[in-house]
């Protein structure tokens, strides 16, 4: 029996036949087609949208620029120290401490022995001092005005200022301070502040030390001049 020829065969093919064949071929086309696309979109590293990347980028920036912000505010701020304490007052005399003025004279606490003394704590940030120690140094001036040179009393302010920018001559001449002033800071140890912490100390607090030398009141919050001298006045016995 004679072979039908390739172009017998296809006579013989009806036209479906053929479109279904050409659709079949132009199918597995495609899908080979597609298959070589997703082999080489496999090797080839993943990129990102422009956008994407860019959204990215400010994020990062905003992340960083909030953190600065923060940190430029904290710095701002007076720095803190002490708090209460549940552990009762130390019993004996006042921690004696040296320290030097901020116009360069060096004193210490026990050379006010025989006096009574309201010893101040205060913080000095690099924008200045908090509401506390403003309204607790126009108490003290208060006093001084009325006692110093006046009556056995002192009054003595120990700062603790870490900003280079704190200007502590200035804060001297806004509030008309007129006694001992100077930075525990200024020797990098805070050893004298530490050394009242166990008194339950805070930025602002001022201590009232008698004529013998020991702590009879601590006073951590805003005080009024007038509370400080009726003390003042039971402990001198006027």
């Amino acid at each position: 029996m004679k072979a039908l020829s390739k172009k017998e065969k296809n006579k013989k093919k009806s036209w479906r036949e053929r479109q279904r064949e050409r659709r079949l071929r132009q199918q597995r086309a495609q899908e080979a087609y597609q298959v070589q696309r997703e082999r080489e979109a496999e090797k080839k590293p993943r990129k990102w949208p422009k956008g994407k990347i860019i959204f990215g980028f400010c994020l990062i920036a905003l992340i960083f620029t909030a953190y600065g912000t923060w940190q430029y505010f904290e710095g701002q701020k007076p720095p803190s120290f002490g708090g209460a304490t549940n552990n009762p007052s130390p019993t004996g005399l006042a921690p004696n401490f040296s320290l030097r003025d901020i116009n360069g004279t060096l004193f210490s606490l026990n050379q006010f022995n025989g006096k009574v003394i309201a010893l101040h704590f205060m913080s000095v940030g690099c924008s200045g001092i908090d509401s506390i120690s403003d309204n607790q140094l126009k108490q003290l001036k208060n006093i001084c005005d009325n006692y110093c040179g006046e009556k056995s009393v002192a009054i003595l302010t120990v700062a603790y200022a870490t900003c280079p920018n704190s200007n502590l001559a200035l804060l001297r001449v806004n509030y008309g301070i007129k006694w001992f002033f100077g930075n525990d800071w200024d020797d990098y140890k805070l050893d004298i502040i530490n050394n009242y912490i166990p008194y339950g100390i805070g930025p602002g607090s001022i201590v009232i030390i008698d004529k013998s030398f020991k702590v009879v009141e601590v006073y951590t919050e805003q005080v009024t001049a007038s509370t400080l001298s009726s003390r003042i006045n039971q402990l001198l016995g006027d």
